[in-house]
């Protein structure tokens, strides 16, 4: 009954607005709304997370968000997902941790990036595909890694430390490290020099 309270607060303080224009409020309900999301038993929250309003967050969710983290408007997120120090998710991204997501330090996901670690196997035409089986699998996104906006990542996937993804691309397989990827499905276009 507790938890549920709790998170009864958090959602109402989601729902409150940011008022950019008078920092002080600014500054303390976007900590607040981290604050209260620590006091959860299956959310670890360090100090200095902001959350930005309209977050949505599934209540068993198992999350982790290291220093720093900046979660921007409207973003909704669910499952087991660990975030490192210092790395900004933009609005309206959805992370859907259902098969684990861990992104790592310094990271930037821009604005409307979809990621996806769960799919359904549609692959036997005699199994409808409302009945077909979930499939999990984890994704992973290293260091200083930038997803630029409307990025859509599969299940499975490793995103190597240093990579870059384009604007609009499908990434369905690993991108290693130092490099550029774009397009669909994502393809090596360049290196990070």
């Amino acid at each position: 009954m507790k938890n549920k309270f709790i998170y009864l607060i958090y959602v109402i303080l989601s729902n409150l607005p940011d008022f950019y224009m008078i920092r002080v409020w600014f500054r303390n309900i976007t900590k607040l709304r981290a604050k209260v999301l620590k006091l959860l038993p299956n959310m670890e929250i360090s100090n200095g997370v902001k959350i930005y309003r309209g977050v949505k967050i599934s209540r068993n969710s198992n999350l982790i968000l290291s220093k720093g983290v900046v979660i921007k408007e409207f973003c909704i997120l669910g499952g087991t997902i660990a975030v490192g120090e210092d790395t900004q998710i933009l609005s309206y991204t959805k992370i859907d941790g259902s098969g684990k997501v861990t992104i790592g330090r310094d990271t930037h996901i821009g604005r409307e990036n979809d990621i996806f670690s769960h799919y359904h196997n549609i692959s036997d035409k005699n199994i409808l595909v409302n009945k077909s089986k979930e499939c999990f699998q984890e994704i992973h996104i290293g260091n200083n890694v930038m997803l630029y906006s409307r990025v859509a990542v599969m299940g499975g996937v490793n995103i190597h430390d240093n990579s870059a993804i384009a604007y609009g691309s499908i990434v369905t397989k690993n991108c290693e490290q130092n490099f550029i990827y774009a397009g669909v499905p994502a393809k090596k276009i360049g290196e990070r020099i």
